[in-house]
């Protein structure tokens, strides 16, 4: 897989499509996300039938969402890149395809509250917290957050009992 086939398969849902040296990469938007996603599993040409994990950064103005998927049938790797805005941080849940991005997806909430349109559990943000406390405010991964002193260090920045 290179960004040749990518491109052809893929067409105008792609923003941009480069070969490195052990992955290629793509740039899509969040609203082209779910449908290529859908495509490079099932299309027999790509076989993304692995996913090794999402992870992401806030840059201050913008959020950036990598995806890291492999083929086991063909030995490729491939990492899409999506951006969002900050104040409107939603992009499709692609827990359906790759059952294991799930708890990825969660601890991208948590950290950074990207919101993940479709996913089983987002509209409980308790059950969505995977490595915070319940009732944390905010998330430790955005530029602006700013945590609140407990004053007990057994207790982190902020008082959870």
């Amino acid at each position: 897989m290179n960004a040749e086939i990518l491109t052809e398969i893929l067409g105008d849902r792609l923003i941009s499509a480069e070969d490195q040296p052990f992955s290629t990469h793509i740039v899509v938007t969040a609203d082209n996300l779910l449908s290529v996603c859908t495509e490079l599993h099932s299309n027999p040409r790509t076989q993304l039938d692995y996913a090794g994990d999402i992870t992401a950064r806030d840059t201050g103005k913008e959020i950036i969402l990598w995806y890291r998927l492999e083929s086991m049938t063909i030995g490729t790797t491939l990492t899409i890149n999506v951006t969002v805005p900050r104040d409107e941080a939603v992009v499709p849940s692609v827990q359906a395809i790759w059952p294991g991005l799930n708890w990825f997806e969660r601890e991208c909430y948590d950290m950074l509250g990207i919101r993940f349109e479709g996913h089983p559990d987002v509209d409980n943000p308790e059950l969505m917290r995977i490595l915070l406390p319940e009732d944390w405010e905010g998330f430790p991964f955005r530029k602006d957050y700013v945590p609140v002193f407990s004053g007990n260090p057994l207790h982190g920045p902020q008082e959870t009992n």
